[in-house]
């Protein structure tokens, strides 16, 4: 803990031992493999393991995972999304082989594919236009497929046949959008429907979940685009000022890191492009970078202002107080962003982050 690390000169001071003294156990254990470099056989960090899987808090997410047989998907961004709950479970460090129940939901979703394109499916609620009724069925639309796949993919199934034909469904669909190399939004499996969008326009979201998996696979195996797609999304903000993907804006929601990170949020955005050199040193990244560091008090132990009140038993689901988890989760994008590019302090240390307000796209027509 003495030794001094760059990436904490970046906060008003080092938030180590805030992480460390919170009792929060998933906060604890990555704390310290991520932030402490402690190697996953030291005593330490293998009692914070043992205590973690014990914790109460993680015994109610893994109780309470949402049926993917017989719960309808309502919506890709929702607190109950067994997909999202997912991701944060092994955001947490939960793996495969520690948890019956974490694994018999990896195995259902698994069992659920488009044999012919590789695409998985959700027991989604779908609208039919010519009778004006609602009705779940198994189809998917391409937000659900990436970031199923980016789910196994951080789960170790990267070698998995069912996944490798979801990888080249995904591969195969990145394509050239009117801002750049991209995925957009095309209709869900089985339908007409698509997302609310401009036909030829990125989808944000959609970016994001790729890159949220494609890092633990070697480089040989991304798609040629992979980097282009990803500064494409980071220009999202770039150009905010000029255009703006419909219904992904970048005013106050956006700019509020909000967790868990599952929707179009600064901290979901600075999380997916953390792991690629190349992006963490444009300037878009640094931009928001500055921004969410406006959030961090003087103690730099981060208190949430947006919440999702499905987890209002978590620290990162309360506004009175300190967060260990987002303190944490946000000083592991600086510390990877530092190891990626040192320049990237006194760069941001230039930028005025209260002068970079959001923007709903394009001049406002003057009256007459």
């Amino acid at each position: 803990m003495k030794k001094s690390m760059e990436w904490t000169k970046l906060l008003p001071t080092d938030p180590r031992i805030f992480l460390i003294e919170s009792g929060e156990s998933f906060t604890v254990y990555r704390t310290l493999i991520d932030l402490l470099d402690l190697p996953q056989d030291h005593t330490d960090v293998m009692k914070a393991r043992r205590r973690m899987l014990k914790d109460p808090l993680v015994e109610n997410l893994l109780d309470n995972l949402p049926d993917w047989e017989k719960d309808i998907v309502t919506g890709h961004n929702k607190a109950d999304y067994l997909i999202n709950q997912l991701w944060l479970l092994l955001d947490w460090g939960i793996t495969i082989d520690d948890d019956k129940r974490f694994k018999d939901a990896i195995n259902t979703i698994l069992a659920h594919q488009d044999q012919d394109l590789g695409q998985f499916l959700a027991y989604s609620r779908v609208y039919d236009r010519s009778t004006k009724t609602k009705y779940p069925m198994w189809t998917s639309a391409l937000c659900d497929h990436n970031l199923i796949v980016s789910i196994f993919l951080l789960a170790g199934l990267e070698n998995d046949d069912r996944v490798k034909k979801g990888l080249n469904r995904i591969n195969e669909l990145l394509t050239e959008t009117t801002q750049g190399w991209g995925w957009k939004c095309v209709p869900w499996l089985y339908q007409k429907t698509r997302g609310p969008g401009r036909v030829n326009d990125v989808c944000p979201i959609i970016v994001a979940d790729v890159l949220r998996g494609y890092w633990v696979l070697p480089k040989n195996k991304w798609p040629t685009h992979l980097i282009d797609a990803g500064k494409t999304l980071l220009n999202c903000w770039s150009r905010r000022a000029k255009e703006k993907p419909y219904i992904f804006g970048h005013g106050k929601r956006f700019r509020l890191p909000r967790a868990p990170f599952f929707w179009y949020n600064i901290g979901t955005i600075l999380d997916a492009t953390r792991h690629y050199p190349e992006l963490v040193k444009t300037q878009a990244f640094r931009e928001l970078v500055a921004v969410s560091l406006i959030e961090f008090p003087s103690n730099a132990q981060f208190i949430p202002k947006s919440v999702y009140l499905y987890f209002k038993n978590y620290s990162f689901g309360q506004k009175k107080s300190a967060s260990p988890w987002m303190t944490f989760f946000l000083s592991r994008i600086y510390k990877d962003a530092v190891n990626y590019d040192p320049k990237i302090i006194n760069a941001i240390r230039e930028i005025d982050a209260l002068s970079l307000k959001g923007a709903i796209g394009g001049p406002k027509k003057r009256k007459n």
